[in-house]
């Protein structure tokens, strides 16, 4: 998907794009900032970290997921997957358990959790949590049984087609705004209005519309400041 969309506009802007991918984290540490070196000019990155750069702008449209629960908006949910024991039913009986999640500015993997906790009234000691840098990572230590759950990006889930033997799903939060698409600050209301326009057709073009499905993408929608708030 991000190859598509980087070729789309890099030919909507009459330029050249070059992509690289950062698994470590879900966005860029404000004190590590590649948008403030000027050393990327466009970013998916997850809302927690949009929230906290004062180096980027949002762009005025996000991907809308092939998932029914979405109904046709830019939004997800975190799916709280656990390996299947029958002592193992919801949040609350993780209790003096071990808790995977990919990193503390991932909207599915730690901040839902988060609020889920705080929800319920459970504090930091209800259980031990495990960062584990990715989702990726966060499944394979699941099913290796490092860890005892894990919140999971639905759309991650859905990519996957099945969940691995032994796991299930036992709680499901959101809707989530889905990962927002960011350009660096510097950027011109100009370029920001091409990027924006270009994302909310590609959909149109068929041959892109058939690569956007592959990657479980249907189009690219409308969203607003407030929808991140």
């Amino acid at each position: 998907m991000f190859e598509t969309v980087s070729s789309a506009l890099a030919r909507a802007l009459d330029t050249q794009a070059t992509l690289a991918s950062y698994t470590h984290a879900s966005g860029p540490d404000p004190e590590d900032d590649p948008f403030a070196r000027d050393e990327i000019d466009l970013g998916f990155i997850c809302a927690p970290s949009y929230r906290c750069l004062t180096s980027v702008r949002l762009v005025h449209a996000a991907p809308v997921f092939d998932d029914l629960r979405n109904d046709n908006q830019p939004v997800y949910f975190a799916e709280l997957v656990a390996r299947d024991s029958p002592a193992i039913a919801s949040l609350t009986d993780l209790r003096g358990r071990r808790i995977g999640y990919n990193d503390p500015v991932s909207m599915s993997g730690r901040i839902a959790l988060r609020d889920r906790m705080i929800e319920l009234g459970l504090d930091d000691n209800f259980a031990t949590l495990v960062q584990t840098g990715g989702h990726g990572e966060s499944l394979r230590m699941l099913e290796e049984g490092e860890v005892d759950a894990a919140p999971i990006d639905s759309n991650t889930l859905r990519a996957l087609d099945a969940l691995p033997p032994g796991l299930r799903v036992i709680e499901t939060w959101g809707p989530l705004p889905v990962q927002p698409v960011v350009v660096r600050a510097s950027l011109t209301d100009k370029t920001r209005e091409v990027i924006t326009a270009t994302l909310l057709s590609l959909h149109h073009d068929h041959d892109i519309e058939r690569e956007l499905r592959a990657s479980r993408v249907v189009r690219f929608a409308p969203v607003t400041e407030d929808d991140y708030r």
